[in-house]
């Protein structure tokens, strides 16, 4: 940066931007909550709420077991087809989501401000 450029204090961290990860959970146990569901069928909600936006097969089984192992969902499956799994949410899964629910509309404001920003300078640096 050059010395006669404005100085400007650093107020946030992209880190506090929202995380694909939020996006995924926030989805997930919202419909979650609506009954069990089997995990094709989250990653159907996935697409249509994002409208034709999804998330590969394992990053979203990743969050699922994740989801799970960290208390919010359980997981389980019919008979002996381990690859057909049905998810239900918890109690503190139910937490989880009302925590995200105060959290995220900060972090959504942040991250429009920031990509609105960075598409500014894209556009600036254009070929």
């Amino acid at each position: 940066m050059r010395d006669t450029e404005a100085h400007i204090e650093k107020e946030n961290s992209l880190g506090h931007v929202v995380k694909v990860q939020h996006v995924i959970d926030f989805i997930v146990l919202a419909e979650l909550q609506n009954g069990r569901r089997y995990g094709k069928q989250l990653d159907r909600v996935i697409t249509l709420a994002l409208q034709g936006v999804g998330v590969n097969d394992s990053y979203l089984a990743q969050r699922l077991k994740k989801l799970a192992e960290k208390g919010h969902a359980t997981s389980q499956w019919d008979d002996d087809n381990r690859y057909n799994r049905y998810y239900e949410i918890t109690d503190s899964g139910l937490e989880y989501f009302r925590q995200l629910q105060r959290d995220l509309p900060e972090r959504v404001a942040l991250a429009l401000k920031v990509y609105k920003l960075f598409e500014n300078t894209m556009k600036k640096h254009q070929v």
